[in-house]
This record gives structure tokens, sequence and C-alpha cells, in this order.
């Protein structure tokens, strides 16, 4: 296997003496040493691999961090590690780990390319990493919209474009968004209201998404509750139907159709 050794423009942690069995070498630290070589690979979206060969006569084990950011060789295609992982390389072979990564645009070109690591940080992602932490399970999807949201404020229609990309003059697929994209997303807008509750982030204010939620079997209790939508009460209060809150065809009696009719009734005489 050919293999490129990255140039980080971080400083050497500490000098080591030589790689040591069992001990957790930090990835500026162990990628320093010429007896390790990495190769790193992407998708531009959601797959970032990290090979590294060992060619001294001892194993090594490199831990690499959550937050770490590769960038293609062009420099347009930039993945964050979301989580912490571990490489253990044993003497003389090459040992490759699979990282949990998100892209840091929508704008990212979805291809297969060789990857360098950067001294690159994204302040904006520190409570999603923190929260991802311990948290193997969350949906890759709903991880990677949640950092789109916190770098780009990502709409819902962008969130479409990025999962299926097509030309200028190509018609939206009619068979999406599928229902669990749609609870993929509000479950992202679950995560933010959750980390960021001071923002006001375009995915809350997103007609579009909110009517596929609310109208979407898979989501639309946690939706009612993310919109503030009032359930009935004790004391017998019962909130409108779905034909009162959203404009769903002419005459329903939504507050668009209402406002339209205070509009068109004349002022009284009296």
């Amino acid at each position: 296997m050919s293999a490129i050794r990255p140039t980080l423009a971080l400083a050497v942690l500490c000098a080591l003496g030589g790689l040591t069995r069992g001990a957790d070498l930090p990835l500026t630290a162990a990628l320093a040493r010429s007896a390790l070589q990495a190769t790193w690979t992407g998708n531009g979206r959601d797959q970032l691999s990290l090979a590294i060969t060992n060619t001294s006569a001892t194993p090594a084990s490199v831990a690499i961090p959550a937050g770490l950011i590769a960038a293609d060789h062009a420099g347009g295609n930039r993945l964050i590690v979301l989580r912490a992982a571990q490489l253990t390389i044993p003497a003389g072979t090459t040992a490759e780990v699979a990282l949990p990564a998100a892209a840091l645009s929508a704008k990212n070109a979805p291809a297969a390319q060789r990857y360098r690591a950067t001294a690159d940080t994204e302040p904006r992602l520190g409570a999603l990493l923190k929260f991802l932490a311990d948290k193997p399970d969350i949906p890759r999807p709903t991880a990677q919209l949640t950092a789109l949201a916190f770098v780009e404020d990502v709409t819902f229609a962008q969130w479409q474009l990025f999962l299926a990309p097509r030309r200028a003059d190509e018609p939206p697929d009619p068979t999406r968004p599928t229902p669990l994209e749609v609870t993929q997303a509000i479950d992202a807008l679950g995560l933010l209201r959750t980390l960021a509750p001071e923002k006001t982030f375009a995915l809350a204010t997103d007609a579009e998404l909110k009517l596929r939620a609310l109208r979407n079997p898979w989501c639309r209790t946690k939706a009612v509750q993310l919109y503030g939508i009032t359930l009935p009460t004790s004391d017998g209060a019962v909130p409108p139907d779905l034909g009162q809150l959203l404009h769903l065809k002419p005459g329903d009696n939504c507050p668009i159709c209402r406002q339209r009719a205070e509009m068109l009734t004349p002022a009284s005489d009296f």
C-alpha cells in the first residue's frame, strides 16, 4: 500500500524516545515519527478513514481526537471527526480505522479521494462533539444535519440537496424526502434546541419541514412538542386541528384563510 505522510501544522506535544507497547500516542506526536506513515481517504460526506503503516519493530497505539479536521488536497472538502477513536498497529503491518465524520459544508463534493490532516478547529461544534462523545447510537444523518445547522444554518431544502445532489435543470425527486429523512431532521432540530436553546436556526422556521413533520406519523408527536403546539389539557382546552394550523386547502379555516377573509370584509359603518 502506498502511503503519504501528512504534514501537521501542530506542535509535537512531547519528544518520544520510542514506540512503547500499550501507550496511546497523540496523533500529532505519532505521525511525527518516521516509523509511522499515514494515509487518509474520504468521500466528502460521511466517510473518513485513516490507515497507518508501522515500519518499526514494536507495536504502536494511536489516539485520534474528536474535532480533528481533514481536508482534501485541493482544500475544498473538509470533514470533522465526530468521536474520538483509537488505532493499534502491530509491528511491521498496516492497520486502518473508519472514523465517524461529518462534512463541514453542504457544498462538499461527493467524491472519494485522498485527504490530509489539518490544524483547523471548529469551535461552533464544541457542544455537539461533547454531546456525541458517549452516544455512538445517534444516527449519522442526524449528527450531520446538526453539524451543518451549526456551521452554515442550512434549510431543509439545502439538506435535501446535500442528500441527493442534482443538476440545476433537474426536477426534484417526488419520492423525497422519505419519512425517515423527515424524522432525522426533526431529531436534529431537537438536538439543536437542546445544545443551543438561545439560538434560532433556519430549520426551526422552515415551513416545509414543519408541514411534513406534522403529517408524518413517525415524528408527529415530537414535532408537536418542538413547534409548541398546545395539547389537550385537564381543563378541557382543545387545540385546533391540523387544518386550522396549516394551509392545506382553500377554505380550511387556517390562519392564512382567516386573515384573507378579514381583509376582504368591508369596514362597518357603525
